[in-house]
């Protein structure tokens, strides 16, 4: 299925997340440099803090919200999409942790590049595709003018 164009500005946001994912795997993969393993991590906190939380707000207290008039609050896609968040941020919080411990750098690095890269393809290939069959027109257009205009005020 065709991404709609409402929601490129959220798979535009997943391309980065991905990239991001894939540098910690392969420093994670590559441990033995240390320090390359610690700027990696260092890097993807900054993009938590200044992108990705950023990102996860906007599903939350749009995306998600818009879709709930839609179906329900509980819907099995909404539930998941939430849990899979908190899980990242508790990653993210090990990763964190483990940087300022030096410890178990590359296990926190690989379990978060995991997380993200199948918390994507979830919202990619599961529920963009829901969203796009359940929301009317009018509806996916709300969900993109909220974003933009979130992210407009984000820069």
């Amino acid at each position: 299925m065709k991404r709609h164009k409402s929601l490129y500005p959220l798979s535009h946001d997943h391309h980065h997340a991905l990239v991001q994912a894939k540098n910690l795997r392969i420093a994670a993969k590559n441990a033995d440099d240390k320090e390359t393993l610690r700027q990696v991590a260092m890097q993807t906190i900054t993009y938590w803090s200044n992108d990705l939380c950023a990102h996860f707000r906007q599903e939350e207290v749009i995306l998600l919200p818009v879709f709930a008039r839609h179906t329900t609050a509980d819907h099995p896609e909404i539930v998941e999409t939430l849990r899979q968040h908190d899980d990242i941020r508790a990653a993210v919080d090990q990763l964190k942790n483990d940087l300022e411990q030096a410890a178990n750098l590359a296990v926190a690095s690989q379990t978060l590049a995991d997380q993200l890269s199948q918390h994507i393809r979830y919202e990619e290939q599961r529920l963009f595709p829901l969203l796009q069959e359940v929301l009317p027109e009018e509806a996916l257009w709300e969900i993109h003018h909220r974003l933009t205009t979130a992210q407009g005020a984000n820069h």
